[in-house]
């Protein structure tokens, strides 16, 4: 089996150089490098990672090819402001359901010259999503369970970002405010959150995936409740295989 290692510490510059030169030919006369030295090694680390994931949530998808963990390089300008061909940083996701990957629960990683960043969530709630998220942010009981999680999160240094109502939703408007602990959390229409932090020295070592899963570990209550949302619908499967 496939071993992760970390990444070359090249990639790094590698990174920095395609903001200066974001152009396919560019691209294409250091392909190899992507190759080698991101693509291939992405694919050990998602089997790595994956593997250590399946650990604590047992049964998420982990599909070490691009457009399965490995996000894309290239942006898809049509529904990006940034029109440039390729991305300045390399991202992973490991899903739990049966949706589109983007629909569904997910740990979520990404790095950059910058920063990396460690989180879980979804992009877009589904319609039913949506409803039984706000009816479990509000139901007594639950309300107090993820208030508690997210509390807890905020307080280690979480950030939340997700499109938000500006109002809360109809059915909700009216519930006196001292009782609706969560109205924030019902505003959100998906919502991902994540610890933000330079780049560890262990990226470029095995000793990453113990490092990622210390932070995965502070998520996983988030992750666990989102993923139980999805039992107080009917989900329609749309995943073949495909994101």
């Amino acid at each position: 089996m496939p071993q992760f290692n970390g990444f070359n510490p090249q990639v790094i510059q590698f990174l920095e150089d395609i903001k200066q030169n974001n152009n396919k030919k560019w691209f294409d006369e250091h392909y190899d490098f992507y190759q080698q030295e991101i693509l291939e090694v992405s694919r050990d680390l998602v089997e790595a990672l994956g593997g250590a994931l399946q650990e604590i949530a047992p049964g998420i998808n982990v599909v070490p090819k691009v457009n399965g963990s490995i996000y894309r390089f290239s942006r898809d300008a049509r529904f990006s402001k940034d029109k440039t061909p390729y991305k300045t940083h390399i991202s992973y996701l490991f899903w739990q359901g049966m949706l589109k990957r983007t629909r569904c629960p997910g740990f979520y990683l990404a790095f950059r010259p910058e920063y990396i960043q460690i989180g879980v969530g979804i992009n877009h709630f589904t319609p039913e999503y949506l409803q039984a998220w706000r009816e479990q942010c509000a139901q007594t009981g639950k309300d107090q369970q993820i208030y508690d999680i997210m509390t807890k999160l905020k307080q280690n240094g979480i950030i939340m970002h997700g499109e938000q109502l500006k109002r809360l939703p109809r059915g909700f408007s009216h519930k006196n405010p001292d009782e609706l602990i969560n109205a924030d959390l019902i505003r959100y229409k998906g919502l991902k959150c994540w610890f933000q932090m330079p780049l560890p020295k262990q990226l470029f070592s095995a000793e990453f995936i113990p490092w990622c899963m210390q932070y995965y570990e502070q998520l996983l209550p988030l992750f666990n409740w989102m993923v139980e949302v999805m039992s107080h619908f009917k989900v329609e499967a749309d995943f073949s295989g495909q994101p």
